[in-house]
């Protein structure tokens, strides 16, 4: 891995949408058809980072909204064909009722909040991951990653 960074190449972060033509869907639709591969479209997260929770509800015609931090790997066997694996270890659901609370809020932000409410939980694969999120959508650096991650466990430590 490089040195003084949490951004791991591997680490890819998506929205999803089920592909059937309905608004709504429940966690355990997307938890199905996630772990099939079956009528789901991946959306690169840079496809919707900083657009409003509207905007993205909007985009993907839909009222509910899961984004998923998963490692990927594609393969070029350089015969033309490529393989991809895509590993589903974290996926969030944002119901349309916690949505339409938040609209006003940029889907980032909704996901750093989530992030950091729940970190110290985590076991460290995860905590890697979200180190990830942090640095390649908020903080921009790893000193500034590294100062949040100081403060979670400080907050931690003082409850």
């Amino acid at each position: 891995m490089r040195e003084n960074t949490f951004d791991v190449p591997a680490y890819k972060f998506f929205a999803w949408k089920i592909n059937d033509g309905r608004k709504s869907h429940t966690y355990d639709e997307y938890e199905l058809l996630i772990s099939n591969n079956k009528s789901i479209i991946a959306i690169p997260f840079e496809n919707i980072d900083g657009l409003k929770v509207e905007e993205v509800q909007t985009l993907l015609s839909t009222s509910d909204i899961v984004i998923s931090g998963s490692s990927y790997y594609s393969f070029n066997y350089g015969n033309g064909s490529v393989s991809n694996h895509l590993d589903n270890v974290n996926w969030f659901y944002f119901g349309p009722n916690y949505l339409n609370e938040h609209r006003e809020e940029t889907i980032d932000k909704l996901l750093e909040e989530l992030m950091e409410r729940d970190y110290m939980s985590k076991d460290e694969y995860t905590k890697r991951m979200y180190r990830c999120f942090f640095e390649r959508y908020q903080d921009g650096s790893y000193e500034k990653t590294k100062e949040r991650v100081k403060r979670l466990e400080m907050q931690s430590n003082n409850r």
